[in-house]
């Protein structure tokens, strides 16, 4: 199965010359999402009882995860990629303000390693086509 994809092009206008420079950039159309129970049925090869034992797993991993993270620390998933966290200066903070209740979480990304990305990326891309594929 291919990885489907749309191209999108706008133009900026450059403030130095005034002329229009067009710009590209990629999105990937996800077809389906997968919630964990999804992923625990899928797993399950339809036992319910193994289901169930998948659903606890993924809880406490992660529940494990999320602990790590509050803590400082990163956690990686050997093979596959590393979950860190990134932070910000809250709105209507002052830049030079560091005191801790000056900062918030801005997000938790996951960096997937340059093996997994190679994994994923061999499953190839298809453009996607408004006339022949459903929107989501």
């Amino acid at each position: 199965m291919a990885i489907r994809y749309s191209v999108h092009t706008y133009a900026i206008k450059s403030s130095k010359t005034g002329e229009l420079k067009k710009s590209n950039w990629v999105s990937v159309k996800s077809k389906n999402n997968y919630r964990t129970e999804d992923l625990a049925e899928e797993l399950s090869g339809g036992s319910s009882a193994k289901k169930g034992e998948l659903l606890s797993a993924f809880t406490r991993i992660f529940a494990c995860i999320e602990e790590k993270l509050k803590d400082g620390h990163s956690v990686t998933i050997d093979g596959y990629g590393t979950f860190q966290l990134t932070a910000q200066i809250k709105a209507g903070k002052e830049e030079d303000d560091f005191r801790a209740e000056s900062v918030e979480l801005k997000n938790v990304v996951f960096n997937a390693t340059r093996q997994a990305k190679k994994r994923i990326n061999a499953a190839g891309f298809e453009r996607y086509n408004d006339n022949i594929h459903h929107n989501r």
